[in-house]
């Protein structure tokens, strides 16, 4: 679905400019990604070579464990923020879609990155290396600093940002239905002479009415690669 929707959206040239500013640009989410992964695994590779210096020098230590944690964090935000826009761009109201451009981009960034510089940063105190009866050696050095670490991540990295993709994703799923049931009615959304130049027109979609599926979830898999035609006012 997620795959469909962005054949749908992100074709038009003025979801480009602002959606793939989270996705191509300042710490994409695969480079992100990929510096989460690297800095974690290397670790455990270099430890069955009795090679990993995380676990006894405090440096590379507390380095890599913020490393990781800022990096996964920003990567999961980017992707979140990138689905919000996604909706707003999908929206009749020329309110919320202007809420899609590149000034509200550059400051979600750079908030997101702020943020997970200021809560992982305890990282830096808690972290020390030559720890026993921990999962690494390299590890949170008590019991608090461990709940704060666990639950930070737990909250920030996973459970609000699949909450906001969940809610986001399905609102954008209702709004392309509904541009495509508008537009098989024969009423098609047109933007008035009058908008603002900066005000972006909701999706356009030419679609065969008489063959348009009860079921959209079906249609948007097996005929939207063919149907959908997005046309850029």
């Amino acid at each position: 679905m997620n795959f469909q929707l962005s054949n749908v959206l992100w074709s038009r040239q003025s979801t480009m400019n602002q959606t793939t500013q989270y996705i191509l640009t300042f710490d994409c989410p695969q480079a992100a990604g990929l510096i989460a992964l690297c800095s974690g695994l290397l670790s455990r590779f270099f430890a069955g070579f009795s090679l990993d210096r995380s676990a006894t020098d405090a440096t590379i230590c507390k380095s890599r464990a913020f490393i990781v944690w800022v990096s996964a964090t920003a990567s999961s935000w980017r992707i979140t923020y990138a689905t919000i826009d996604r909706y707003c761009t999908s929206c009749r109201e020329v309110r919320l879609r202007n809420l899609s451009n590149l000034r509200y981009t550059r400051r979600a960034m750079i908030i997101t990155v702020v943020s997970a510089l200021t809560v992982f940063a305890e990282t830096f105190y808690c972290h020390v290396p030559n720890l026993r009866n921990a999962p690494l050696a390299g590890y949170a050095q008590n019991m608090v600093c461990r709940f704060y670490n666990e639950t930070a991540s737990a909250l920030i990295y996973v459970f609000i940002p699949s909450t906001i993709l969940f809610i986001f994703g399905y609102a954008t799923i209702l709004n392309v239905r509904k541009f495509t049931l508008f537009n098989c009615t024969g009423g098609a959304y047109k933007r008035s002479i009058n908008d603002n130049e900066k005000d972006r027109s909701p999706i356009d979609s030419n679609v065969n009415c008489s063959s348009y599926p009860i079921d959209y979830i079906q249609h948007s898999f097996s005929c939207s690669m063919s149907l959908f035609n997005i046309n850029i006012e």
